[in-house]
C-alpha cells in the first residue's frame, strides 16, 4: 500500500474542505464589515437604536462558523496523522504496545509512535518535520472535541496546553497581536482558531513527515 498517496489525498481534501467551508462565512463577515447589502445599517433613530452594532448577531453567527470549519479540519488532521502512523504499524507487522509497554501512548499517539519506531530503527534526529505543530494539532482536535459548556460554541486552549506552549499556533491574528501587547499572560484562555496560513503550515509539517518516512 502506497500510504504517503493516500495520506496526500487526505491532506488535499482538508485544504479543499477548509477553503470551500470558510469561504461563506468571510464573505459574511467582510459584507457587514464593508457594510454591503444586505448588510447595510439603518438610518440613526435614537428611538429604535441600539446600542449593539448593526447585524452584531450575524456577524457572531459567521466567526462561530469560521470556528467551527477550523476546528473541523484540524480535527480531520490529526485523525489522518494517527491513522497514518497506525498503518504505517500495520504493514511492518509491529504491535507498539506488546513490544512497548502498555503504556506507550501515555504522553499521546505521537509521542507513542515515535518512542515504538525508534526501537525499530528510525532515527528521527535527522527528521526536518517540526513535531511542536504536530503536537498542536493534537491538542486543538481535543479540546474542540471535548466541550465542557451547552452555552457557550467558544472552544478554548486548555491550561495545560497554555503552559506547554505559552504562543500557540492555533488563535486569531487579533490574539497574536494582543499576546505581543501583554508580554506572555493572558486575561484568558485564548480561544481555538484556525487560519488559513496556520491550517497549511501544520498540513505542510505532515506532508513532510510522509515524504521523510517515505524517502
Amino acid at each position: 500500500m502506497d500510504i504517503k498517496y493516500f495520506l496526500l489525498q487526505r491532506t488535499a481534501f482538508i485544504r479543499h474542505y477548509f477553503d470551500e467551508g470558510s469561504s461563506p462565512f468571510l464573505e459574511t463577515i467582510r459584507k457587514i464589515e464593508a457594510e454591503e447589502t444586505p448588510y447595510q445599517p439603518p438610518e440613526f433613530d435614537p428611538g429604535t437604536m441600539s446600542e449593539e452594532p448593526p447585524f452584531l448577531e450575524e456577524w457572531l453567527r459567521a466567526k462561530t462558523g469560521l470556528e467551527v470549519v477550523g476546528q473541523t479540519s484540524v480535527s480531520m488532521l490529526s485523525e489522518s496523522l494517527k491513522v497514518f502512523f497506525a498503518t504505517h504499524e500495520m504493514n511492518a507487522g509491529l504491535d507498539c504496545k506488546s513490544s512497548c509497554g502498555a503504556n506507550i501512548f501515555a504522553r499521546g499517539f505521537i509521542h507513542g509512535y515515535k518512542a515504538c519506531f525508534a526501537k525499530y530503527g528510525v532515527n528521527w534526529s535527522n527528521c526536518p518535520v517540526n513535531f511542536e505543530v504536530l503536537e498542536q494539532v493534537v491538542l486543538a482536535r481535543n479540546a474542540s472535541q471535548h466541550v465542557n459548556h451547552i452555552t457557550d460554541t467558544r472552544v478554548n486552549h486548555s491550561p495545560s496546553t497554555l503552559r506547554k506552549y505559552p504562543s500557540p499556533l492555533f488563535i486569531s491574528d487579533y490574539e497574536k497581536e494582543f499576546m505581543k501587547s501583554r508580554v506572555g499572560s493572558w486575561m484568558m484562555d485564548p480561544a481555538i482558531h484556525v487560519t488559513r496560513a496556520d491550517l497549511y503550515l501544520a498540513i505542510d509539517e505532515v506532508e513532510k513527515l510522509a515524504a521523510w518516512l517515505h524517502q
